[in-house]
């Protein structure tokens, strides 16, 4: 080629377009009337500009079942060469951290989705979250993937830059080999938030004579109409539609490609070997609250030349963090053995149907969507309907496992195992109806799974510093940000749907389970209990029980036994919490606790004591959900998100007629409780709210023991299914 001749440069440009499984169709109708259809009816109207897309399996499924029209559209445009369709695991998880026989099956699913509804037959692969980890090459390989789209940082990390940027690479793994491209950053910062010129000028400092540079800009679908001001902005004022005219406009010099079509046309630039990595601002979300703060402004403090070496945790520290994400992760894992166990074990119903192992691989796969995994300025982690899909998925496909291997036959099943990877055994009990998994940490009950609601009551998430809240209080609000009008990148800007949301920020230093063990301050009260301002006299809520499991005639005994202290006056004294569960064979039975609480010393003591329960029923407003008691306290606020104490209460239940599922407390001695719900704020793509967690209930008792006496009291839970009421209008 002659240096005389005009500049040039290959863009392939396009985004990924994804709903989390589990999300409310209000939400997903949303974006799709002001993201994926506008810019699909865009796209239509410049045949000359070419794209690459990406479309997750759930969010496909939900089209096809709601504008089944729209992959019409979509089909033509791929028979005309004009988009070209990449995979990626159909649920969109994080195919680091799932089985590997997971890992291509889900491919392989999506990549029959894509060819039977569209008539694509993807090479490229999407990676969800943007988590690459060098063993993935042998697996999306074996799935039939031939190219990735990776973070720019990650070859900047080996030593890449500049011009070596503009192109593509391949990788391999035992000898399996992947193709690799780095995804422009800085496009990823023009698109959408300035002037479409601007971009266009920015593609002619790159383009050169020899026409061999690639400028490769994939990145959300959702910036494009569902971020806010984004609608009006890309689409109402045109931005979008400008700039796929400017590109048809300059034609002659930006050549608009598909991924298909430059890798035809082109060889890659060499052999690479990455790192473990994800993207910049997923490396800071998964660090501690300060370390996240001193990272970001390490960061800028370092000269541009020298960030591209500095980074943060990898993915997998948001299991570290969140001890509730590691609970799903490890029930995945738990689950996806009990799906492999029962493989070529079932048969399909008699006169048809879905063979039952066939469903319990399709939950199993909905039970690794990634959102309730983890969180950054979308909720992720912390939206509670997320996080009950995915155990709502997992249970359904514990619960055809169970009709598998036992049929209609009662069990029970009693483990220790270290079901959480920490190092330390759990005790976990699977009966026809209930799974209770006990922590030795505190001897508590930390995951409680209702089968036939296919429904895990304890799902709840403690509260914890996030980096942006310390800029919650000078937070624009939402609609004052919709009244400036502007367009500013999601990460750049903190939002708040609600004034005052700092008066909310409590912290709590255990995580929020049942059975925990509390000795009061006697200055203690309900307001200090709920923000954590009050005084643990005791070493029982956080530290580690002995346990011992016995099997009975009718079930199952579990033992677990502290001999700690607790604080009384400026002595330590020797306490013992003793407490044995009973847990029947049959299913539909109540599970008991006897407690004992023994004084070591030969004088008496004045103790308070307190039993904590968590239970999370999704909403704390929701008028099929409320609390019912036989003590007293006013009746007129029975809402799951109400606070208030009871005097001389001996039950407490929890009934949630829309799910069907009662949740019942009884104890044989009278007890005042307290009750609360546990919100967390946190931050969304509409901005920073409150988000109902759990409803704390803890019956309590002023103690007097004599020397060596003891305390004792049982508590009978019932988990049960009630009739389903349909309150909607």
């Amino acid at each position: 080629m002659l240096l005389s001749e005009q500049p040039t440069i290959h863009l392939a440009f396009g985004v990924h377009n994804h709903q989390p499984a589990g999300n409310w169709d209000r939400i997903i109708e949303d974006a799709y009337q002001k993201a994926y259809l506008p810019f699909l009816e865009t796209l239509a109207r410049h045949p000359k500009v070419h794209v690459t897309l990406h479309y997750s399996g759930f969010l496909l499924e939900w089209i096809l079942a709601h504008h089944p029209d729209f992959l019409t559209q979509l089909r033509q445009l791929v028979n005309r060469g004009q988009v070209e369709l990449v995979t990626g695991g159909h649920y969109a998880p994080i195919l680091a951290v799932i089985p590997d026989e997971d890992k291509v099956l889900q491919v392989q699913h999506l990549n029959g989705f894509l060819r039977r509804q569209l008539g694509a037959h993807p090479e490229g692969i999407w990676l969800a979250g943007q988590v690459w980890e060098p063993h993935l090459v042998k697996p999306l390989s074996d799935a039939g993937a031939r190219w990735t789209a990776l973070d720019e940082g990650v070859f900047q990390a080996e030593g890449l830059k500049g011009a070596q940027l503009l192109g593509y690479y391949q990788t391999e793994d035992q000898g399996r080999t992947l193709e690799v491209f780095p995804i422009h950053a800085e496009m990823g910062r023009l698109v959408p938030f300035v002037a479409p010129e601007q971009v266009i000028d920015y593609l002619r400092k790159l383009a050169t004579t020899d026409g061999n540079r690639l400028v490769f800009a994939l990145d959300d679908g959702e910036k494009f109409g569902v971020w806010p001001n984004s609608y009006q902005v890309v689409h109402e004022q045109g931005w979008l539609d400008r700039f796929f005219t400017l590109l048809e406009e300059h034609s002659d010099w930006i050549r608009c490609t598909t991924v298909r079509d430059y890798r035809a046309q082109r060889r890659p630039l060499g052999r690479v070997y990455l790192p473990s990595w994800t993207y910049p601002r997923m490396q800071e979300w998964a660090l501690p609250a300060e370390e996240a703060l001193a990272f970001g402004e390490a960061r800028q403090l370092l000269p541009e030349r020298f960030r591209k070496f500095f980074h943060g945790a990898s993915w997998r520290h948001f299991l570290v963090r969140y001890p509730e994400s590691n609970n799903l992760h490890k029930k995945m894992l738990r689950v996806a053995d009990q799906v492999a166990a029962t493989s070529g074990l079932s048969k399909p119903p008699v006169g048809g149907g879905t063979d039952p192992w066939e469903e319990a691989q399709l939950a199993l796969w909905r039970g690794q969507a990634n959102d309730s995994y983890w969180h950054g300025v979308f909720g992720g982690l912390y939206l509670t309907h997320l996080r009950s899909a995915s155990y709502q998925a997992l249970l359904t496909a514990e619960r055809l496992c169970d009709g598998i291997l036992h049929g209609d036959r009662p069990f029970l099943e009693v483990e220790r195992v270290d079901f959480d990877c920490d190092g330390k055994p759990e005790v976990l009990v699977s009966r026809r109806d209930l799974n209770l998994y006990f922590n030795l940490e505190g001897g508590a009950l930390f995951e409680l799974d209702h089968k036939p609601t296919a429904f895990n009551l304890l799902d709840t998430l403690a509260r914890r510093p996030e980096a942006y809240h310390q800029q919650i209080a000078r937070a624009t609000t939402l609609e004052a940000f919709h009244r400036e009008g502007s367009i500013r990148a999601i990460y750049e800007v903190v939002l708040t749907k609600e004034a005052g949301l700092e008066r909310y920020l409590y912290r709590d230093w255990y995580r929020r389970t049942s059975f925990v063990d509390h000795f009061l301050h006697p200055d203690s009260h309900l307001a200090s209990f709920h923000d954590m301002s009050y005084g643990e006299q005791g070493d029982f809520v956080n530290q580690e029980y002995q346990a011992t499991v016995e099997r009975t005639a009718d079930g199952a005994s579990v033992t677990f036994e502290r001999e700690g202290h607790v604080w009384v006056g400026s002595d330590f004294w020797p306490v013992t919490v003793k407490k044995v569960f009973r847990i029947p064979s049959e299913p539909g039975k109540a599970v008991t606790c006897h407690y004992t609480v023994t004084n070591r010393r030969d004088r008496g003591m004045s103790l308070w004591f307190g039993i904590e329960f968590n239970a999370n029923f999704l909403s704390g407003d929701a008028t099929d959900r409320r609390y019912m008691w036989d003590g007293q306290g006013p009746r007129e606020d029975t809402r799951l998100g109400s606070r208030g104490e009871l005097g001389r209460c001996r039950a407490l239940a929890i009934e949630d007629t829309g799910r069907g599922l009662g949740y019942r407390l009884n104890w044989n001695r009278p007890a005042t409780v307290w009750r609360f719900p546990i919100e967390t704020i946190s931050m969304s793509e509409g901005g920073c709210e409150r988000v109902y967690q759990s409803s704390v209930m803890m019956p309590h008792w002023r103690l007097d023991l004599g020397p060596q006496g003891s305390f004792e009291v049982t508590i009978e839970q019932r988990v049960e299914s009630l009739p389903v009421v349909d309150l909607r209008p």
